[in-house]
């Protein structure tokens, strides 16, 4: 699919989203019940942490620094249980001293802003000058506005009450800016398949020249297509240009940069020093593919400067996937005549009201299926002896997999397995990915069915596919 037609599909969603989300009170959707500080207890170094912001639904983290504390603002996925687009209600700034224990700063909403009540709050960027704290913020993929405070904390309030970057400024899309600074002169990159970059004025609000194309080459010297959300760093004497797992280098701010190749895999993300060690912190597909969240790694680079990824890793760690219902029910659902509950003692369950009950998680990310075996610890106390596994896969001809909510269970593959009736206790029951017919290689969702019964109550401990 070309960047054109993916922006066709985007803008369709979109004019069906906005016109329903006029009618949308933005309070009725409330705060999820999260704490505003996260202790990680992490003894190594450099530190490594999969997942900072658990089954909160934070994603695109772009850092500043100031007095030694590191700030990062985050775009909030509204909720798990959406499967045709992203749609963001907000961005939250947190911020540490250690990288362990992080404090939540202040909220941004949408209404603080020239686009007003739309959950449109896409990727953004901060840069600080003079005592002013600046917070550049996408208007989905329409524009780049630009925020301002007195402290890094906040409040944000709009400097323009439009965008600084609007549509059609140039060829490329106007949104996902990145804002590096060196010397006292601040750039500003931003677009979409082909980025483009000018210089913010003094007043930190305005452009000082003409946003100019910024040119990445392949090794044959031919121009390469990139894609959103550009991120970049210096180190030494290279510049690095990061887009999603890819990256490019230069020896000038402006270009043009040589494709590299393979960066750490994952998402949006952004890149610091602190205290003399790299880092990235980007995206993963924690919930869902529409409820994400953020990873911290330390980075490594080659005597030549290139990168190096022996400090990679994928989320989660060892892939495939796991649900431990630590903090939520973790994007689990009911179709069906039963119910899903959270409990705090980290388990989801429900009581079956009919004689079809069935729960099904959310969309989440590609989880590969080769080798691999899904294990799930279960309290069954019905009648049923039998849970039906239904596995939707990753359709080879649909490259979009985030474009298609609708499933038909009755053509996706299934399993049995049999499982002990009417027990009080916790019972670890595995099925070997291999052994199911047309298993799918990458799984979209996954799907349980109590058969043969209409009461009695559930509870899951856990769910893993390793």
């Amino acid at each position: 699919m070309s960047l054109n037609q993916f922006f066709s599909l985007l803008a369709i969603l979109s004019i069906v989203h906005n016109s329903i989300s006029q009618h949308i009170n933005l309070s009725t959707f409330s705060d999820e019940k999260f704490p505003n500080k996260v202790v990680h207890n992490i003894e190594s170094i450099p530190l490594k942490i999969e997942n900072i912001f658990p089954e909160h639904g934070l994603t695109d983290p772009h850092y500043m620094i100031v007095d030694d504390r590191l700030y990062l603002g985050m775009g909030h996925d509204r909720s798990w249980d959406i499967e045709s687009n992203w749609t963001m209600d907000r961005w939250e700034i947190w911020s540490t001293d250690d990288l362990k224990t992080w404090v939540k700063e202040t909220t941004i909403h949408p209404n603080d802003t020239y686009f007003g009540p739309e959950f449109n709050c896409w990727a953004g960027d901060f840069a600080q000058k003079n005592g002013k704290y600046y917070w550049y913020f996408s208007n989905k993929f329409f524009d780049t506005g630009v925020m301002v405070a007195n402290k890094p904390s906040g409040p944000y309030k709009d400097a323009l009450g439009k965008p600084l970057l609007p549509n059609g400024l140039t060829p490329t899309k106007s949104y996902d800016p990145e804002i590096f600074e060196e010397n006292g002169v601040h750039t500003i990159i931003f677009g979409a398949g082909n980025y483009y970059v000018a210089t913010l004025g003094d007043d930190m609000i305005s452009l000082a020249d003409k946003p100019e194309p910024l040119i990445v080459k392949n090794s044959d010297g031919s121009t390469r297509f990139t894609d959103d959300k550009p991120t970049l760093f210096k180190r030494n004497e290279h510049y690095y240009l990061v887009w999603g797992a890819h990256y490019a280098m230069s020896k000038e701010l402006r270009g043009p940069y040589e494709y590299k190749g393979a960066f750490y895999s994952g998402g949006h993300g952004s890149i610091f020093n602190w205290k003399g060690q790299w880092y990235v912190v980007h995206e993963h597909h924690d919930i869902s593919m529409f409820y994400r969240g953020i990873m911290l790694k330390p980075m490594l680079f080659n005597s030549d400067g290139t990168v190096n990824l022996k400090s990679d890793f994928i989320f989660p760690i060892g892939g495939g996937r796991k649900w431990n219902f630590d903090n939520t029910r973790m994007g689990w659902r009911s179709p069906s005549d039963t119910n899903v509950e959270w409990d705090k003692a980290g388990t989801i369950k429900g009581k079956i009201k009919n004689s079809k009950p069935i729960i099904e998680s959310a969309n989440w990310a590609t989880t590969n299926t080769n080798n691999r075996t899904l294990e799930i610890r279960l309290k069954n106390n019905t009648a049923a002896s039998k849970l039906k596994l239904s596995f939707a896969l990753l359709k080879s001809d649909i490259k979009r997999f985030w474009s298609y909510p609708d499933i038909n269970w009755l053509e996706e593959t299934s399993k049995n397995i049999e499982i002990k009736p009417n027990s009080s206790e916790f019972l670890k029951y595995t099925l070997p990915l291999k052994t199911v017919r047309n298993m799918p290689e990458v799984l979209k969702r996954l799907r349980i069915e109590f058969l043969d019964v209409d009461s009695g109550d559930w509870e899951i401990d856990y769910l893993r596919i390793q």
